[in-house]
């Protein structure tokens, strides 16, 4: 069944001050294709299992995608959605979708912040929702939410801090906290560009226009090319010039259609469609140049299409399923969606506890979680250090002496194999957080990022990614 949404927004972004309404121009200059370096490999936020993590989670995925600060997940927050949802699940959107009127079932306040506050939350709040989403699948709401201009910007905002979203009978809230004394920051401190689709990214090849503000009324309730955002946070620019180019077909897109540059709801961002849809399975090139009072600006980037069961909205007619992974479609353009079958879990069941080295890229690190069982990427030494811990646990001085250390020549028990690929945690004494292998059941002593790396590199085995990108990846809280 095809799933169209509604989608509307509160928000309080400043606003620059206003020049003379302007569009970007279409760039009929294509040298800077020159030396551009497509990605080696792309990616999408869905790309796993979504099932077995938040809303919130999955929401603060796109944040990490753009280098943006991750939300804290406000148990207030989620209380103040869930009961705007459940208002709008029986009383309907109305003439104001994020108010409510008294005296109707499940009021709980007038306004957004009202609605924060009856919930316990102390601090200010914005909310962000979507009508028509599917039981149990807030996370196609999201997609939804970040194809859309002005919904884009509030939910990637920097100096917002915590979250909580509530899905009921297809209204999806979240609602977005903020300190007051943050708010507006990217006007008095430098922050860097941002742009969307990221790059590298699988995007669809349409967006359905509907949005409240509506950012083309002309093009309301249609399906043209996808959303792409140049957002210089703080600044306003002009003499803007944007291009789009089929590096597959080799040829320019013209026909595009862009917000004005001082739009209200814009916020500074530099947004542009085609109007036409993408080609499946094409690789694009995307330019945006101009000027901001920080000097000229010239960013180039690359993204993909691909239709896949999970990203976002059909292209006209067709058919789109929400299951919990994605298959990307393949060269026919077919559909590969299936569901995990026992070769994966086999897979999984085999590799749970071991760090695995993708040796055709760079090798990169994944660690198998035995609990969760999903892949986590340990990016650095670092990182993959409280990465580590945060999958820590706790065991005593008294236990941990049970398993043997690594290179004692002891010979392990029942409780160092029962904890195979686990990472422990010393509770009573600093902390320490140890690794034991899940073949010579020993322990292993991370004291420190760099010990951490070590022993990751040289405990690990090596695979092709191809081998464990069937397994979920997973995303550490």
């Amino acid at each position: 069944m095809k799933i169209l949404y509604s989608l509307c927004l509160f928000f309080l972004i400043l606003s620059p001050l206003s020049a003379l309404a302007q569009q970007p121009e279409i760039l009929s200059d294509y040298s800077w294709i020159n030396g551009l370096a497509t990605p080696s490999r792309y990616t999408h936020v869905r790309d796993g299992y979504v099932e077995d993590i938040s809303y919130e989670a999955y929401f603060n995925r796109y944040r990490e995608r753009l280098d943006v600060p991750r939300l804290r997940i406000s148990t207030d927050l989620q209380e103040s959605a869930a009961a705007h949802a459940a208002y709008l699940a029986t009383n309907g959107v109305g003439s104001d979708p994020h108010g409510e009127i008294e005296g109707k079932v499940g009021f709980t306040g007038e306004s957004i912040l009202s609605r924060c506050w009856e919930a316990g939350y102390s601090e200010f709040c914005t909310e962000v929702q979507a009508g028509g989403a599917s039981d149990g699948d807030g996370y196609s709401a999201i997609d939804a939410l970040m194809m859309t201009p002005y919904h884009r910007q509030t939910m990637m905002y920097p100096y917002f801090t915590e979250v909580g979203c509530a899905l009921d009978s297809g209204y999806f809230v979240c609602d977005i906290g903020y300190a007051l004394e943050d708010y507006g920051k990217e006007w008095t401190q430098e922050t860097s560009p941002m742009i969307y689709p990221y790059d590298g990214q699988v995007i669809s090849t349409t967006f359905y226009v509907s949005e409240n503000p509506m950012p083309y009324p002309e093009y309301a309730y249609q399906f043209i090319g996808p959303t792409f955002m140049y957002w210089p946070l703080g600044e306003f620019s002009w003499d803007v010039s944007v291009a789009l180019y089929d590096l597959t077909a080799q040829s320019s897109i013209t026909t595009i259609v862009s917000l004005d540059l001082d739009d209200e709801h814009a916020d500074g961002a530099i947004f542009f469609n085609p109007i036409e849809p993408l080609s499946l399975d094409h690789e694009y090139a995307v330019h945006v140049e101009g000027e901001t009072l920080s000097g000229p600006f010239d960013v180039s980037w690359t993204v993909k299409t691909q239709k896949s069961s999970k990203i976002d909205f059909p292209n006209g007619d067709e058919v789109i399923s929400y299951d919990s992974r994605v298959h990307w479609a393949g060269e026919t353009g077919e559909y590969l969606v299936t569901t995990p079958d026992g070769g994966v879990r086999a897979l999984i069941d085999r590799l749970e506890g071991w760090i695995m080295l993708a040796v055709d890229r760079a090798g990169e690190a994944y660690y198998i979680d035995p609990l969760t069982k999903a892949r986590y990427y340990l990016r650095d030494g670092s990182t993959a250090y409280e990465f580590l811990r945060t999958f820590g646990l706790g065991i005593t001085t008294m236990n941990l002496e049970q398993i043997p250390e690594a290179g004692s020549g002891e010979t392990p028990g029942a409780l160092a194999k029962s904890l195979a690929g686990r990472i422990m945690l010393q509770v009573d004494a600093h902390g320490e957080a140890w690794y034991i292998h899940p073949e010579t059941y020993e322990r292993h002593y991370m004291a420190d990022g760099n010990e951490a790396y070590r022993i990751m590199r040289e405990l690990s085995e090596g695979t092709l990614y191809e081998w464990i990108s069937e397994i979920p990846e997973g995303v550490a809280e």
